[in-house]
Protein backbone atom coordinates (compact mmCIF):
# COMPACT_ATOMS: atom_id res chain seq x y z
CA UNK A 1 0.00 0.00 0.00
CA UNK A 2 1.36 3.37 -1.16
CA UNK A 3 1.83 6.25 1.62
CA UNK A 4 0.36 8.81 -1.27
CA UNK A 5 -2.77 6.65 -1.51
CA UNK A 6 -3.39 5.87 2.20
CA UNK A 7 -3.40 9.60 2.48
CA UNK A 8 -6.05 10.17 -0.57
CA UNK A 9 -8.10 7.08 0.56
CA UNK A 10 -8.59 8.46 4.08
CA UNK A 11 -9.92 12.13 2.85
CA UNK A 12 -12.54 9.89 0.93
CA UNK A 13 -13.28 8.03 4.27
CA UNK A 14 -13.30 11.29 6.21
CA UNK A 15 -15.75 12.83 3.53
CA UNK A 16 -18.60 9.86 3.69
CA UNK A 17 -18.31 9.34 7.43
CA UNK A 18 -18.55 13.30 8.52
CA UNK A 19 -21.40 12.38 11.02
CA UNK A 20 -17.97 11.95 13.17
CA UNK A 21 -17.27 15.46 14.09
CA UNK A 22 -20.25 15.98 15.67
CA UNK A 23 -19.62 13.69 18.50
CA UNK A 24 -16.42 15.34 18.92
CA UNK A 25 -17.64 18.95 18.80
CA UNK A 26 -20.22 18.17 21.17
CA UNK A 27 -17.89 16.31 23.36
CA UNK A 28 -14.86 18.73 23.62
CA UNK A 29 -17.45 21.95 24.43
CA UNK A 30 -18.80 19.80 27.27
CA UNK A 31 -15.57 19.65 28.68
CA UNK A 32 -14.79 22.74 28.03
CA UNK A 33 -18.07 24.10 30.10
CA UNK A 34 -17.00 21.96 32.82
CA UNK A 35 -13.22 22.39 33.36
CA UNK A 36 -14.70 26.05 33.53
CA UNK A 37 -17.25 25.37 36.13
CA UNK A 38 -14.61 23.64 38.07
CA UNK A 39 -11.86 26.40 37.66
CA UNK A 40 -14.69 28.38 39.59
CA UNK A 41 -15.93 25.99 42.16
CA UNK A 42 -12.87 23.61 43.37
CA UNK A 43 -11.76 24.94 45.82
CA UNK A 44 -9.93 21.70 48.16
CA UNK A 45 -8.16 18.52 47.81
CA UNK A 46 -11.56 16.38 47.60
CA UNK A 47 -13.30 18.50 44.99
CA UNK A 48 -10.05 18.27 42.86
CA UNK A 49 -10.15 14.74 43.40
CA UNK A 50 -13.72 14.30 42.08
CA UNK A 51 -13.52 16.96 39.58
CA UNK A 52 -10.40 14.48 38.37
CA UNK A 53 -12.16 11.20 38.09
CA UNK A 54 -15.08 13.14 36.69
CA UNK A 55 -13.12 14.23 33.55
CA UNK A 56 -11.21 10.64 33.41
CA UNK A 57 -14.62 9.19 33.35
CA UNK A 58 -16.23 11.58 30.90
CA UNK A 59 -12.76 11.23 28.37
CA UNK A 60 -12.80 6.95 28.62
CA UNK A 61 -16.66 7.11 27.70
CA UNK A 62 -15.61 9.54 24.75
CA UNK A 63 -12.84 7.20 23.88
CA UNK A 64 -15.00 3.97 24.20
CA UNK A 65 -18.27 5.05 21.97
CA UNK A 66 -16.09 7.57 18.93
CA UNK A 67 -13.38 5.25 18.32
CA UNK A 68 -16.06 2.55 18.33
CA UNK A 69 -17.39 4.57 15.29
CA UNK A 70 -14.18 5.04 13.67
CA UNK A 71 -13.34 1.64 13.57
CA UNK A 72 -17.11 0.79 12.23
CA UNK A 73 -16.35 3.84 9.71
CA UNK A 74 -13.45 2.12 8.39
CA UNK A 75 -15.15 -1.83 7.96
CA UNK A 76 -18.02 0.68 6.35
CA UNK A 77 -15.92 2.10 4.02
CA UNK A 78 -15.27 -1.18 2.25
CA UNK A 79 -18.82 -2.23 1.77
CA UNK A 80 -20.58 -1.47 -1.53
CA UNK A 81 -23.91 0.76 -1.78
CA UNK A 82 -26.16 0.61 -4.68
CA UNK A 83 -28.10 3.17 -3.38
CA UNK A 84 -27.08 6.50 -2.14
CA UNK A 85 -29.94 6.45 0.55
CA UNK A 86 -28.75 2.85 2.08
CA UNK A 87 -25.59 4.69 2.54
CA UNK A 88 -26.61 7.62 4.25
CA UNK A 89 -28.48 5.02 6.41
CA UNK A 90 -25.47 3.01 7.03
CA UNK A 91 -23.25 6.09 8.06
CA UNK A 92 -25.89 7.55 10.06
CA UNK A 93 -26.55 4.27 12.07
CA UNK A 94 -22.83 5.00 13.35
CA UNK A 95 -24.68 6.86 16.11
CA UNK A 96 -26.08 4.17 17.12
CA UNK A 97 -22.69 2.30 18.32
CA UNK A 98 -22.54 4.66 20.80
CA UNK A 99 -23.76 2.89 23.59
CA UNK A 100 -22.22 -0.51 22.46
CA UNK A 101 -18.74 1.03 22.14
CA UNK A 102 -19.62 2.21 25.54
CA UNK A 103 -20.26 -1.21 26.90
CA UNK A 104 -17.41 -2.99 25.27
CA UNK A 105 -14.31 -0.33 25.32
CA UNK A 106 -14.94 2.09 28.39
CA UNK A 107 -12.61 0.12 30.79
CA UNK A 108 -9.83 -1.25 28.44
CA UNK A 109 -9.49 3.30 27.05
CA UNK A 110 -10.02 3.89 30.97
CA UNK A 111 -6.80 2.03 32.10
CA UNK A 112 -5.26 3.11 28.81
CA UNK A 113 -5.39 6.70 30.14
CA UNK A 114 -4.44 6.01 33.65
CA UNK A 115 -1.54 4.07 32.45
CA UNK A 116 -0.68 6.77 29.75
CA UNK A 117 -0.31 9.51 32.48
CA UNK A 118 2.36 6.61 34.49
CA UNK A 119 4.03 6.32 31.44
CA UNK A 120 4.42 10.04 30.88
CA UNK A 121 4.90 10.66 34.33
CA UNK A 122 7.70 8.19 34.68
CA UNK A 123 9.32 9.39 31.54
CA UNK A 124 8.71 12.90 32.67
CA UNK A 125 10.72 12.79 35.85
CA UNK A 126 13.52 10.38 33.88
CA UNK A 127 14.08 13.22 31.09
CA UNK A 128 14.08 15.76 33.97
CA UNK A 129 16.86 14.24 35.70
CA UNK A 130 18.56 13.33 32.60
CA UNK A 131 18.49 17.78 31.53
CA UNK A 132 19.17 18.24 35.31
CA UNK A 133 22.59 15.93 34.81
CA UNK A 134 23.61 16.97 31.14
CA UNK A 135 22.14 20.55 30.77
CA UNK A 136 21.86 21.84 34.14
CA UNK A 137 19.59 24.05 35.77
CA UNK A 138 17.63 27.12 34.34
CA UNK A 139 18.19 29.27 37.94
CA UNK A 140 15.06 31.17 37.87
CA UNK A 141 13.34 33.13 40.51
CA UNK A 142 9.94 32.84 41.32
CA UNK A 143 9.05 35.90 39.36
CA UNK A 144 10.45 34.41 36.24
CA UNK A 145 8.21 31.30 36.93
CA UNK A 146 5.05 33.16 36.81
CA UNK A 147 5.70 34.81 33.76
CA UNK A 148 6.11 31.42 32.18
CA UNK A 149 2.67 30.79 32.40
CA UNK A 150 1.33 34.57 31.99
CA UNK A 151 0.01 36.15 29.01
CA UNK A 152 2.54 36.60 25.50
CA UNK A 153 3.85 39.95 26.78
CA UNK A 154 5.01 38.60 29.97
CA UNK A 155 6.34 35.58 28.17
CA UNK A 156 8.56 37.97 25.86
CA UNK A 157 9.71 39.66 29.16
CA UNK A 158 10.95 36.49 30.91
CA UNK A 159 13.11 35.72 27.42
CA UNK A 160 14.29 39.12 26.86
CA UNK A 161 15.23 39.25 30.93
CA UNK A 162 17.57 36.00 30.71
CA UNK A 163 21.02 35.62 29.76
CA UNK A 164 22.68 34.11 26.93
CA UNK A 165 23.76 31.22 28.95
CA UNK A 166 20.18 30.59 30.45
CA UNK A 167 18.98 30.90 26.49
CA UNK A 168 21.40 27.86 24.80
CA UNK A 169 20.04 25.78 28.22
CA UNK A 170 16.55 26.28 27.61
CA UNK A 171 16.68 26.06 23.66
CA UNK A 172 18.49 22.47 25.34
CA UNK A 173 15.91 21.59 27.67
CA UNK A 174 13.09 22.48 24.76
CA UNK A 175 14.69 20.23 22.23
CA UNK A 176 15.24 17.63 24.82
CA UNK A 177 11.73 17.58 25.75
CA UNK A 178 10.69 17.57 22.36
CA UNK A 179 12.59 14.59 21.17
CA UNK A 180 11.73 12.82 23.99
CA UNK A 181 7.42 13.31 23.36
CA UNK A 182 7.55 13.24 20.39
CA UNK A 183 9.72 9.47 20.27
CA UNK A 184 7.08 8.73 23.11
CA UNK A 185 4.09 9.70 20.15
CA UNK A 186 5.42 7.81 17.86
CA UNK A 187 6.14 4.54 19.47
CA UNK A 188 2.69 5.06 20.78
CA UNK A 189 0.93 5.85 17.70
CA UNK A 190 -0.92 2.12 17.07
CA UNK A 191 -1.86 2.15 20.73
CA UNK A 192 -5.65 3.38 20.15
CA UNK A 193 -6.44 1.25 17.55
CA UNK A 194 -4.79 -2.02 18.67
CA UNK A 195 -6.98 -1.57 21.66
CA UNK A 196 -10.39 -1.31 19.54
CA UNK A 197 -9.18 -3.58 16.98
CA UNK A 198 -7.36 -6.45 18.14
CA UNK A 199 -6.47 -6.59 21.57
CA UNK A 200 -9.04 -4.95 24.66
CA UNK A 201 -6.22 -5.04 27.02
CA UNK A 202 -4.92 -1.61 27.29
CA UNK A 203 -1.58 -2.78 29.22
CA UNK A 204 -0.98 -5.70 26.96
CA UNK A 205 -2.24 -3.24 23.72
CA UNK A 206 0.58 -0.75 24.36
CA UNK A 207 3.59 -3.52 23.88
CA UNK A 208 1.84 -5.26 20.93
CA UNK A 209 1.43 -2.18 18.68
CA UNK A 210 4.97 -1.09 19.72
CA UNK A 211 5.78 -4.19 17.68
CA UNK A 212 4.17 -3.24 15.05
CA UNK A 213 5.65 0.10 14.77
CA UNK A 214 8.82 -1.94 14.90
CA UNK A 215 8.04 -4.58 12.01
CA UNK A 216 7.09 -1.84 9.32
CA UNK A 217 9.36 1.06 10.55
CA UNK A 218 9.68 3.04 7.31
CA UNK A 219 5.64 3.57 6.20
CA UNK A 220 5.48 4.03 10.53
CA UNK A 221 7.72 7.49 9.98
CA UNK A 222 6.64 8.54 7.36
CA UNK A 223 2.90 8.44 8.57
CA UNK A 224 3.84 9.95 11.80
CA UNK A 225 6.24 12.72 10.06
CA UNK A 226 2.95 13.24 7.91
CA UNK A 227 0.47 13.64 10.62
CA UNK A 228 2.97 15.68 12.71
CA UNK A 229 3.96 17.93 9.98
CA UNK A 230 -0.34 18.73 9.36
CA UNK A 231 -1.04 19.65 13.02
CA UNK A 232 2.03 21.39 12.94
CA UNK A 233 0.71 23.79 10.20
CA UNK A 234 -2.89 23.71 11.33
CA UNK A 235 -1.90 25.01 14.66
CA UNK A 236 0.47 27.44 13.71
CA UNK A 237 -2.65 28.77 11.26
CA UNK A 238 -5.42 28.44 13.53
CA UNK A 239 -2.92 31.09 16.22
CA UNK A 240 -2.97 33.71 13.91
CA UNK A 241 -6.43 32.84 13.14
CA UNK A 242 -7.99 34.24 16.76
CA UNK A 243 -7.48 38.09 15.71
CA UNK A 244 -10.77 37.49 13.12
CA UNK A 245 -13.43 35.79 14.62
CA UNK A 246 -15.09 35.09 11.51
CA UNK A 247 -11.57 33.42 10.41
CA UNK A 248 -11.25 31.68 13.72
CA UNK A 249 -14.47 29.93 13.34
CA UNK A 250 -13.14 28.80 9.63
CA UNK A 251 -10.44 27.54 11.43
CA UNK A 252 -11.74 25.69 14.31
CA UNK A 253 -13.94 23.97 11.60
CA UNK A 254 -10.89 23.25 9.40
CA UNK A 255 -9.13 21.94 12.17
CA UNK A 256 -11.84 19.44 13.46
CA UNK A 257 -12.49 18.39 9.94
CA UNK A 258 -8.28 17.57 10.23
CA UNK A 259 -8.85 16.25 13.48
CA UNK A 260 -10.83 13.90 12.43
CA UNK A 261 -9.28 13.08 9.48
CA UNK A 262 -5.96 12.45 11.24
CA UNK A 263 -7.97 9.99 13.86
CA UNK A 264 -9.06 8.19 10.86
CA UNK A 265 -5.98 7.84 8.99
CA UNK A 266 -4.30 5.73 11.58
CA UNK A 267 -7.11 3.58 11.91
CA UNK A 268 -6.79 2.84 8.06
CA UNK A 269 -3.38 2.53 8.50
CA UNK A 270 -3.66 -0.45 11.29
CA UNK A 271 -6.60 -2.18 9.33
CA UNK A 272 -4.92 -2.15 5.65
CA UNK A 273 -0.96 -2.93 7.30
CA UNK A 274 -2.01 -5.62 9.82
CA UNK A 275 -5.75 -6.59 9.42
CA UNK A 276 -6.21 -7.56 5.80
CA UNK A 277 -3.50 -9.60 5.81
Amino acid sequence: MSMRKLFLDTIKITNDNIVLIPPLILFMWILSLYLAFARQTVDSLPLLLLSSVTVLVMTAAFFAAWFYMVKNAVSLSKKIFILDSDKAKAVFSLLKLIPDGIGKYFLPYLGMIVFAVMIIAVVGMLVFRAGMFFIGSLELDPAQLKSIFSSAIDMKTFLDSLSFEQLIKLNNWNLLFLSVSSLLSFLCMLWIPEIVFQNPNPFSAVFSSIKKIIAKPWKAVKLFIFMSVLNFVLSFINTFSILNPVLYFIMMIVYFYFLVYLVVLIFVYYDREFEEQ
